[in-house]
């Protein structure tokens, strides 16, 4: 594998231009993502020096395709997509997908996969139900998956960050931050402190006394945590994604609540709030993933 061509950002555009260029060929029965059309050309000429742009504002040094990297991509979307519809957000990511995919079939190093932009996907899609956009109907999530079979089939560490969202409901993000601070965070058996989107704190949490120990013990041998993409991409080898288990954990709150005897209304309120969403619309969604839960 390797970087891109040019000693300045300018000059490796146009290397990624180049690489990709397929007018020439026949796409009929191929997998290629390189660019066959004018259309796709000026799309992903926009993408890179829209990546230009940030990459140069952040003061950011060396190959576009190093800095193309979970942390900076995710910052580079919340910038870019920031006030945009979900289909405009959805294309534009999806696009992204592509072309790295492309670059990577050209011999160019780029650490992501498609689970990473899947994941953004997932990600804007919540989003765009806190802002009450109708974005059709949720994937369903069958009887037989269950985020334990994970958690129990992981490999450490990433069993522990598949825990925290588990007992927790933390988006990954905040599965990390947990993890990385958890001086700040932990007391006891409660977590404090933890902000979500938008800087919007968490409630108290009270985690198992297991969990405690899962979280000392990592912190105790300093082992770094794994890119957030290699997580994604180690649920998908249990069909789930790390909103499954938010989904999961909403679910069983949820069932709990009304057990307690809470109305839907209250229950979903009461979920919502536990999870940092805005809207009690998006804590259905989610629980709408289980068919006729609610």
């Amino acid at each position: 594998m390797a970087n891109l061509k040019g000693s300045n950002f300018t000059r490796q555009i146009k290397d990624v231009n180049h690489r990709l260029s397929a007018f020439s060929t026949n796409r009929h029965g191929t997998n290629s993502h390189k660019t066959f059309s004018d259309a796709t050309r000026v799309k992903r000429d926009t993408y890179m020096k829209d990546f230009k742009k940030f990459a140069e504002d952040k003061d950011l040094d060396g190959k576009l395709n190093q800095l193309m990297d979970e942390d900076n991509l995710s910052e580079f979307f919340e910038e870019r997509l920031n006030d945009v519809s979900f289909n405009t957000q959805e294309d534009y990511i999806r696009g992204w997908s592509g072309m790295v995919q492309g670059l990577q079939e050209s011999n160019i190093t780029i650490n992501l996969d498609t689970s990473f932009f899947n994941e953004q996907v997932t990600i804007y899609k919540d989003d765009a139900m806190e802002r009450g956009e109708s974005i059709g109907e949720p994937k369903l999530i069958t009887t037989e998956f269950h985020p334990l079979n994970a958690i129990n089939g992981l490999s450490y560490p990433m069993n522990v960050i598949a825990q925290v969202q588990y007992e927790t409901g933390f988006r990954v993000s905040e599965a990390y931050d947990l993890i990385n601070n958890l001086e700040k965070h932990l007391s006891d058996l409660k977590i404090n402190s933890l902000k979500g989107k938008a800087g919007q704190m968490y409630q108290s949490k009270i985690i198992s006394i297991e969990l405690k120990i899962m979280l000392l013990k990592l912190q105790a041998e300093q082992r770094k945590l794994p890119v957030q993409s290699t997580y994604y991409r180690n649920l998908q080898r249990y069909n789930m994604s790390s909103h499954d288990i938010r989904a999961f954990y909403s679910k069983e709150l949820y069932e709990q609540k009304i057990d307690d005897g809470l109305s839907h209304i209250d229950a979903c309120s009461f979920v919502s709030k536990e999870i940092n969403h805005h809207r009690i619309s998006i804590t259905e969604y989610y629980l709408a993933k289980f068919g006729d839960l609610a």
